[in-house]
């Protein structure tokens, strides 16, 4: 029987929302690997629009509808996506997390005020969930902090690749930090949590395909 594997997405765009490299990576490794996927996202506004040619805020955009996490997330999979209130621990087999600066602007606040500790709380519900019922969570590039700060207390090793400056904030916020390479994952067995930096070393797609097809690879073999 395929395994339900719940992908988390904040938006699409790697300033503003989900990395897209690294959520069409994860989907399509566990694709291959026969996996059943269902994206899902929180169904809020984006803390900000950002304009990926120029880089710049995207001043002018309204902040509706139009530029909500869950609508923009649906981008990345052709609309199907479900929003997270709708969906519990049990629905899922396991649950990851690409990554990309949405998820620590829209997801949590991290990247607004390191000192907040707010996360949206269908995503600190779900991720909760997961982790209570032993069901394995992958993260990826920087959206080790947000599982941090929901599953600090059980003091997790993750890894953010080399970053200080994250490092630093991971162990600030209970974590462990577990240094690794472009290729490399971190395995946490105790609290079934898998972390690949991917983007914080990758320079490309292809840089960061073998990190997350090992992180898949684990999470798959962690839900049992």
């Amino acid at each position: 029987m395929s395994k339900k594997v719940g992908v988390m997405l904040a938006g699409c765009g790697y300033e503003d929302g989900s990395e897209v490299y690294e959520s069409v990576l994860t989907i399509l490794a566990l694709e291959r690997a026969g996996a059943e996927v269902r994206a899902i996202a929180p169904d809020m506004d984006q803390y900000e629009v950002i304009n990926h040619y120029t880089g710049h805020q995207a001043r002018g955009e309204s902040l509706g509808p139009a530029s909500s996490v869950i609508s923009q997330a649906a981008r990345i999979v052709r609309g199907k996506i479900t929003s997270v209130k709708e969906v519990s621990g049990h629905d899922f087999d396991a649950l990851i997390i690409p990554g990309g600066f949405g998820v620590v602007k829209n997801l949590c606040t991290w990247y607004i005020d390191d000192a907040e500790d707010w996360v949206h709380p269908e995503v600190r519900r779900l991720i909760t969930e997961m982790h209570s019922l032993e069901k394995p969570l992958g993260a990826l590039c920087i959206a080790p902090v947000l599982v941090a700060m929901v599953l600090g207390d059980k003091s997790p090793t993750l890894t953010v690749g080399n970053d200080g400056k994250v490092v630093l904030a991971l162990q600030k916020l209970g974590a462990r930090h577990q240094e690794t390479g472009l290729n490399e994952i971190a395995v946490d067995n105790a609290n079934k949590i898998v972390t690949t930096a991917a983007f914080m070393l990758a320079g490309n797609a292809l840089e960061a395909e073998t990190g997350i097809n090992k992180l898949v690879q684990k999470v798959l073999e962690l839900a049992t």
